[in-house]
């Protein structure tokens, strides 16, 4: 069996595992300021370890760990906008509340990273961190893995729609029955999701009889992400359970569409900049299953990314594909050519599908594979 190679990200961690073991050999230290942890690095074993955008005391110390068998890659933040090996995920806060989330996003389409090696280096380590902050929420040390189910979606599907609502009370009862709600983080079906999974927070008992229907009100008032006041009618609905807990859910976005801003209601965001990363990282994590809404090019896409992973896993790594929306998947052909692909398949794997107009159906053909696999 392959053992984890330990991760350290504090001077505290690091004091600790030296302390436990007598040395550093094997570890990766990440974007730990070293300067704080008052070491002698000429004595130290650290043969076989990685030091990622580490902050040394000095070149010395740097060179020191090298000589001594250690992978020194630099922290290339210095002049960039964003933090090249983050420390965990972002909130909506850290993103868009300070204007880092712009900033990033001009310098990600001012410095086309193919043509520029180190620009390459600091982007790829970046998203790296992001997957390992994903992989410690998903799958946090000592406790049980949460269980992953994405919902895919188009941006263009507007909050006034009853599309959008339709997925509001599906990302609420899959975070009811138990499930963790990821999505690509974006407006439309992504942001309705999300924002069914903050909804099953506890709300203010003022707040009235039906608060589903008290947001989505709010939100009617600014339909589209081109309809002023976009972004302030989203705060008044998420301010309402800022101070509550529960309804955690991941959104998965990406610095290459300038068109779809940060969903509000994601309580963890791991942004990227390499979309095609991004999205078959996405899949990939939702090992409980699949729900498809309405949407365009990229959806498809995701349908057939996802049935490519479905067709060639073991049976035992296959997940359920749940398409929300009959007319729409039946009527662009999409339906019936996954099924016959997955007929052709070895072994088939048509019982996973689903094609539905119906949340509860969707989540009890979710719950009865995670279950009964």
């Amino acid at each position: 069996m392959t053992l984890a190679v330990p991760e350290l990200s504090s001077p505290e961690a690091v004091a600790a595992h030296l302390t436990r073991r007598g040395d550093l050999c094997g570890v990766v230290i990440e974007a730990v300021d070293l300067r704080e942890c008052g070491l002698d690095w000429d004595a130290i074993d650290v043969s076989g370890s990685a030091f990622l955008a580490c902050t040394f005391p000095g070149g010395e110390a740097a060179l020191a760990v090298q000589a001594n068998g250690a992978v020194v890659i630099p922290d290339l933040s210095e002049g960039r906008p964003f933090r090249v090996y983050p420390s965990g995920l972002y909130t909506y806060e850290s993103l868009a509340g300070n204007g880092v989330d712009a900033a990033i996003e001009a310098w990600f389409h001012a410095h086309p990273e193919p043509m520029e090696p180190v620009e390459a280096i600091a982007q790829r380590m970046h998203d790296t961190a992001m997957t390992d902050a994903i992989n410690e929420l998903i799958r946090p040390t000592g406790e049980p893995a949460r269980r992953v189910v994405g919902v895919m979606g188009g941006h263009a599907v507007t909050r006034d729609t009853g599309e959008y609502e339709q997925v509001v009370h599906l990302g609420i009862e899959l975070t009811r029955a138990g499930f963790f709600v990821a999505t690509g983080g974006g407006p439309g079906v992504m942001e309705a999701a999300n924002l069914g999974a903050y909804l099953t927070r506890e709300g203010p008992a003022e707040e009235g009889p039906d608060p589903i229907a008290a947001a989505l009100a709010t939100l009617r008032e600014a339909p589209g992400v081109d309809d002023p006041g976009y972004g302030d009618v989203a705060e008044r609905v998420h301010a309402v359970r800022a101070g509550a807990r529960g309804g955690e859910s991941l959104a998965i976005p990406t610095w290459l569409y300038t068109h779809e801003p940060v969903g509000r209601f994601a309580t963890h965001i791991a942004k990227y900049f390499a979309n095609s990363i991004r999205e078959d990282g996405l899949l990939r994590l939702a090992d409980h299953g699949v729900i498809f809404g309405r949407g365009g090019a990229g959806t498809i896409q995701e349908v057939f990314q996802d049935a490519a992973l479905n067709a060639y896993a073991p049976p035992h790594r296959r997940v359920p594909m749940v398409f929300l929306g009959s007319e729409f998947f039946a009527g662009n052909g999409v339906w019936d050519v996954l099924g016959r692909q997955a007929a052709a398949a070895d072994p088939p794997y048509g019982d996973l599908l689903l094609l539905t107009d119906e949340v509860k159906e969707a989540v009890a053909f979710i719950t009865r594979y995670a279950l009964d696999p």
